[in-house]
């Protein structure tokens, strides 16, 4: 069975499931950067996925850095003892907070991030590049945490880390993009659980743009928005019996059902 990143990897050729797309760079993504945004997060199968990609119109550019257009990212969440953020998620309320390192494994790159999710439905990010990964919250980052954070974070720590491969797509034609994240694992201190056969998909659009060949397809795919946070389902399914997560019970059923589908042949 070949993966994602096997198949998008192969020699170029019209055939292969990312060839027929323009390459776009890290210069070039600014108009996408979509740091106040909405977003649509949907999960697919790796068929349902090649699907979607194969119906996209070519008004779309695949994001390339040297070369290669499925990038490795590494994420290390940070929470408090308590989990609280992961909490005031669970629970539903907003505004909520993620706290998060995060290193683009190709490109050398890393920052430090704040998620924010408002009452309105809006995710903000508000991020700071840094030199090289960091492994721990210190003073010197108070005054990036005091402007965006309502949280005292001296006691958070790294409490998962999450690893996958991502394909990002970029509209030509308004300020939106879909990314599709394969291979994910999740490891903590006592545990480690990969899920080879999910793929997240996420459309990320400007408040103001609606035209989405993207979300079109999605929808006459009769797949719906699945809210998925990595960071709680990695949280739920790790830390198990140690905390609460009733109220992800209904995504982590459809998990375990798409992942016992038997192969998928890409």
């Amino acid at each position: 069975m070949e993966s994602v990143q096997q198949v998008a990897e192969k020699d170029k050729s019209p055939d292969t499931v990312l060839d027929r797309f323009q390459s776009i760079g890290l210069a070039e993504m600014e108009h996408a950067s979509l740091q106040d945004r909405k977003e649509s997060k949907y999960l697919l199968t790796a068929e349902q996925a090649r699907d979607l990609i194969s119906h996209l119109p070519d008004t779309y550019r695949v994001f390339e850095v040297n070369g290669q257009r499925v990038q490795t990212y590494s994420t290390t969440y940070y929470d408090s003892p308590h989990l609280n953020l992961y909490l005031t998620h669970h629970n539903g309320n907003k505004p909520r907070y993620k706290v998060r390192t995060r290193s683009y494994v190709g490109s050398d790159l890393s920052f430090l991030e704040v998620k924010e999710k408002k009452n309105t439905g809006r995710t903000i990010k508000h991020r700071l590049q840094t030199d090289g990964l960091i492994t721990s919250l210190g003073a010197d980052l108070r005054e990036f945490f005091s402007s965006c954070l309502p949280y005292d974070y001296s006691q958070f720590m790294p409490v998962l880390i999450n690893e996958y491969k991502r394909i990002t797509l970029v509209s030509t034609t308004g300020p939106e993009r879909i990314t599709l994240d394969v291979d994910l694992s999740y490891h903590c201190a006592s545990a480690d659980l990969s899920l080879p056969e999910i793929v997240i998909a996420e459309l990320k659009r400007s408040s103001e743009h609606s035209d989405s060949p993207a979300f079109d397809y999605l929808t006459r795919m009769r797949v719906k928005p699945k809210g998925f946070s990595k960071y709680c389902i990695g949280i739920s399914l790790l830390y198990g019996n140690l905390i609460k997560h009733n109220n992800f019970n209904m995504t982590l059923r459809l998990l375990q059902k798409m992942m016992h589908g038997g192969p998928i042949r890409w």
